[in-house]
């Protein structure tokens, strides 16, 4: 494998990196072809070139994670602020844990 499959693994992950940093998982996303092919390129007898991009790697992956964990909490948070609205959570008279929840709003006609 030559130096520029490497210089261009590089320049791929830090590409990855900016969009990964400025939320656009699209363009992720249009780069993970690319990035398999310059990843499947590599053997064994390129491991010492792999090792040079282990950072990039191991930076980006950690990354990842934090988006997912990120648009994990969005999505938790927003089911949470919807419930909220839909239910109203209070205490009876024996001090046991109820919810009151708003009725289906449906068309009213009055005539």
């Amino acid at each position: 494998m030559s130096k520029t499959v490497t210089d261009r693994l590089a320049r791929l992950l830090d590409a990855e990196r900016e969009a990964l940093l400025k939320g656009d998982f699209e363009a992720v996303e249009a780069l993970m072809p690319e990035k398999e092919a310059l990843a499947n390129s590599f053997d064994e007898t390129n491991a010492a070139n792999l090792r040079l991009l282990s950072a990039a790697l191991l930076r980006n992956s950690a990354l990842l994670v934090a988006a997912k964990e990120g648009v994990s909490t969005v999505m938790t948070t927003l089911k949470k602020q919807r419930d909220a609205r839909m239910t109203l959570s209070s205490y009876d008279s024996h001090g046991n844990a109820t919810k009151i929840s708003q009725p289906t709003r449906g068309t009213e006609r009055r005539f």
